[in-house]
C-alpha cells in the first residue's frame, strides 16, 4: 500500500512539473511576439508615400538609382512602376532634363520609388 501511495504522490509531482513548464511556456510565447509587433509599428510608418516632383538629372541602372538636379537621390527596384518612358526604369536613362514625378516610401535613409512618371518633353 506504501509503494502504491508513493507512486501516486511521484506521478501527481511529475504531472504537476509537466503543467507547470507548459503554462510557463505558453505565458511567455504572446511577451516573445509582442516585441516583434512593436517593431511592426514604425515600419509601417516608415512605409507612409510620399512625391517628390522635379528634373531628372541622371539614371544610374547598375547601382539602381535615379538623380533629380536638386540632388536628391531615390533607389529603385525592378518592381517600380514607370509612366511615360519605353522599357521602364531603363528607359530614362536617356530623359534628363524632363520633368518627372516620383511617388517613394522611406526604407531607412533610403527613398525608395514606388512609381514614376515622366512629364511631357519641353519645348
Amino acid at each position: 500500500m506504501r509503494t502504491t501511495t508513493r507512486r501516486i504522490v511521484t506521478m501527481l509531482g511529475s504531472l504537476a512539473f509537466v503543467a507547470a513548464i507548459s503554462l510557463s511556456a505558453f505565458a511567455q510565447a504572446p511577451a516573445s511576439q509582442a516585441p516583434a509587433a512593436a517593431s511592426q509599428a514604425p515600419a509601417g510608418q516608415a512605409q507612409k508615400s510620399e512625391t517628390a516632383k522635379g528634373e531628372l538629372k541622371s539614371v544610374d541602372t547598375d547601382k539602381m538609382t535615379l538623380t533629380l538636379a536638386s540632388g536628391e537621390t531615390f533607389q529603385f527596384t525592378s518592381s517600380t512602376k514607370v509612366t511615360g518612358a519605353q522599357g521602364g526604369v531603363a528607359g530614362l536613362a536617356s530623359m534628363s532634363g524632363r520633368e518627372v514625378t516620383i511617388d517613394y516610401s522611406m526604407k531607412g535613409a533610403d527613398r525608395v520609388a514606388t512609381a514614376i512618371t515622366v512629364g511631357a518633353e519641353k519645348k
